[in-house]
């Protein structure tokens, strides 16, 4: 059974036992411990109320509240950023954090690394992390990414020779890559799905693996949603499936962490893994990594912890590494939990909504990867005849624009569209530019196709 969940007081309450290193008007003062004071500091920067009851729905299309958001970030001003599917910007309270944390602890690292560690990482933030994920502090490993945190189950996890694992050819490279070191090493069987793009219903999806989904079946890898197509699956009817065989599952969770009310819960999963510096909005350098506590014993660790590790922490054991970024993450999940998951995801569904129509208006022949209603953060868009790679390099070139040219996939060529990942805090005004920068290059791209 899993652990009773936080609730959302539980994660003010540990966003905010914050040691305060930097002093400013940035930084999170001391004295928060309530939602209220948080709210205080939010208007202090000229952040949004926390006040306001509006419907999730209707204020994800008020621009002047997202533009107060936009505001407690430092962004690069001759960049539209439409590429936070890879990583998101940490706002400016966290930005002032890390570099302050940097100062302090290589100033004297043989000192500050273990107690930076000791009184902020593995309490305050671990404790703020696993709440704004609903879970126990206990049932989560801090790690650097979501690759590490995934990798740990992928070849940690017991099989043998002719095991049966699930995957599918939308799921991340490098858990890709971990598998084909198990099939070479070990002698497994990789049974590859290969979804169809667009998928035309969940349930669809759902059959594709219940057929793949055998006796023989140890370990399902599901991606929520897929890097590569924005398509998210329904991943807790999957893992029901595959519990009645006896399988175990594992949910690459990096593009839908920070976007759900009750991240891992709902899913139904047996492990988890995901990055905080996607859609929590943390520095780079932070990943986390939960497992239901009846399968820690039975994972091999990346790298061999200290003999008196138990539990979770026998998976954090790194060397030594860039502390300061766990501390610097504590503004930043107090930020999510004052912006709250259903916020975030309902603004970031508006400006797919709004991105989509005003693609398809401009181009009618346009390929969209997954539906707008079985997608919602990243939207994948196919231009026949474009190449994405050379797409995305004249938008940074010649209009500042940045977006992902996906081209080139090794586990589906037939992958070529560019993928668009706007933040929360962008405006209709950016995605306007990016529409009519394309209408002016794609037809030159097709010429030359």
């Amino acid at each position: 059974m899993m652990s009773r969940p936080f609730d959302r007081r539980t994660l003010f309450k540990h966003t905010a036992l914050f040691t305060g290193a930097v002093t400013g008007a940035l930084a999170l003062p001391l004295s928060i411990g309530k939602a209220e004071d948080l709210d205080a500091w939010l208007s202090n920067q000229g952040g949004p109320s926390l006040k306001d009851q509006r419907s999730p729905g209707i204020i994800a299309r008020d621009e002047a509240y997202w533009a107060r958001v936009r505001g407690l970030y430092h962004l690069q001003p001759d960049v539209v950023n439409l590429d936070h599917g890879w990583t998101n910007p940490p706002p400016r309270a966290a930005m002032t954090e890390l570099t302050a944390r940097a100062r302090t602890l290589e100033a004297l690292p043989a000192e500050q690394l273990p107690k930076q560690w000791e009184t902020i990482s593995t309490t305050k933030m671990r404790a703020a992390l696993a709440a704004a994920m609903n879970v126990q502090p206990t049932e989560i490993a801090l790690v650097r990414n979501a690759t590490e945190a995934l990798d740990t189950v992928l070849l940690g996890f017991p099989l043998k020779a002719g095991d049966e694992v699930v995957c599918s050819a939308h799921d991340y490279y490098a858990m890709l890559d971990a598998l084909e070191q198990r099939r070479a090493r070990d002698g497994i069987v990789l049974k590859m799905i290969n979804p169809p793009v667009p998928a035309p219903s969940m349930n669809a999806l759902e059959a594709l693996y219940v057929d793949a989904i055998t006796s023989r079946t140890r370990l399902v890898l599901l991606t929520h949603p897929s890097n590569l197509t924005g398509q998210y699956l329904p991943v807790r009817r999957i893992s029901e499936h595959a519990h009645r065989v006896g399988a175990e599952v594992v949910v690459d969770a990096a593009q839908s962490l920070g976007l759900l009310d009750d991240p891992l819960m709902s899913l139904g999963c047996d492990y988890y893994g995901a990055s905080a510096h996607k859609w929590l909005g943390t520095p780079v350098g932070l990943g986390v990594l939960w497992m239901r506590p009846e399968h820690v014993a039975k994972i091999w660790p990346l790298l061999p912890p200290m003999k008196e590790e138990k539990g979770m922490a026998r998976f954090e054991w790194i060397g030594t590494a860039p502390e300061y970024v766990n501390p610097a993450s504590i503004p930043a999940i107090a930020l999510h939990a004052a912006l709250g998951a259903s916020r975030k995801a309902e603004r970031l569904k508006y400006l797919s909504s709004y991105l989509r129509e005003k693609i398809t208006r401009a181009f009618p022949n346009a390929r969209f990867y997954a539906s707008h209603e079985l997608s919602g953060t990243l939207t994948h868009v196919e231009f026949q005849g474009v190449d994405p790679i050379a797409l995305q390099k004249r938008l940074r070139e010649q209009h500042g624009i940045l977006i992902q040219g996906m081209g080139g996939i090794r586990s589906d060529p037939s992958l070529r569209a560019i993928r668009i990942s706007p933040n929360v805090f962008t405006a209709r005004t950016e995605l306007d530019r990016f529409v009519a920068a394309a209408s002016r290059e794609i037809p030159r791209l097709e010429k030359r196709g």
